[in-house]
């Protein structure tokens, strides 16, 4: 999660076995100088005890508060139930509204040669022509293409296609097989394979 929102974000995990080292992990502590060990906040204890008493809806409250330095933060906890519903832990999410845009975005844009971040391609366009034609331009320039083998076209065309981002639309493997003559299981092998190469 901390990962996902940046570091505007203080996430923390409290367990309840123990309220003075209740704080078992935490990513951006030193948004407010929190570590490991350190005890449950008296906000986060006024919150479990409604959430025992059934004073809210919900298992968690969200609620706009200041940290020691008079800093805004959005925050919301989390109750987290074992056996029995009994609750056994809370997550704490805290967002600084003060936080620069800039880093607040940064979390958001691709780096370049970044470990931590992968580049999805996603289409949600159900559209069977844009796939039909998708598969036309493919087969076109594979067919040209004299250093390809013919038992491999109908491969080359289907990696061509996965760079394109066509099978993140809907219904795009049935449809892209119906267009090769060939099942949906062989662009299934052939995309299985092309991921653990």
């Amino acid at each position: 999660m901390s990962h996902y929102l940046g570091e505007g974000y203080e996430i923390v995990l409290h367990s309840l076995e123990n309220y003075d080292k209740s704080i078992i992990a935490i990513c951006n502590g030193n948004l407010r100088a929190r570590t490991i060990s350190d005890p449950i906040t008296e906000l986060a204890f006024h919150i479990l005890e409604k959430i025992e008493a059934g004073k809210l809806p919900d298992n968690y409250m969200t609620y706009f508060n200041r940290n020691s330095k008079g800093e805004p933060i959005k925050g919301m906890t989390v109750a987290i139930s074992g056996n029995k519903d009994r609750i056994i832990g809370l997550l704490c999410i805290n967002f600084y509204l003060n936080t620069p845009f800039t880093r607040i975005m940064g979390s958001f844009i691709p780096q370049h040669n970044s470990l931590q971040h992968t580049q999805v391609i996603e289409n949600f366009d159900n559209s069977t022509e844009e796939v039909i034609a998708a598969v036309n331009r493919a087969r076109a320039s594979v067919n040209v293409d004299t250093t390809i083998k013919t038992k491999n076209k109908n491969k080359e065309i289907i990696l061509r296609l996965k760079k394109e981002g066509i099978f993140g639309i809907k219904k795009a493997i049935p449809a892209v097989a119906n267009q090769l003559n060939i099942s949906k299981n062989t662009i299934y092998l052939h995309l299985r394979n092309s991921e653990n190469k």
